[in-house]
């Protein structure tokens, strides 16, 4: 998420915005994406996976992403664990990095 951060900053010269998501944070999570998406901040939603109930509002959240409205500079950062749940629509528009462990911790060191 640091390197996310300095991205951010040096290619916008704003700050990531970020929200881990779980129980109780879907208001949160949508309005630090109405602000984002006004303003032109990034925005990093964190585990996901955590809150598989909410999939539906990610889902229209990513349609929303279409709308001429949205500022040029807006970007939406998603992180998650090996989920069945996780909507296979946003896989398929999105841009995907995965991080693969090895078992070799000096490997997974280096990776990270």
């Amino acid at each position: 998420m640091n390197d996310t951060r300095i991205l951010c900053d040096r290619l916008t010269g704003k700050n990531l915005r970020n929200i881990s998501l779980g129980q109780g944070q879907d208001k949160s999570a949508y309005n630090l994406f109405r602000l984002s998406v006004e303003d032109g901040h990034w925005l990093l939603y964190q585990n996901t996976h955590l809150y598989v109930s909410w999939m539906p509002q990610l889902i229209k959240i990513v349609e929303l992403m279409n709308d001429p409205e949205v500022h040029s500079e807006f970007r939406l950062f998603l992180s998650t664990s090996s989920s069945l749940d996780f909507p296979v629509s946003i896989l398929q528009d999105g841009i995907k990095v995965t991080v693969e462990t090895s078992g070799d911790v000096k490997q997974m060191m280096l990776n990270a």
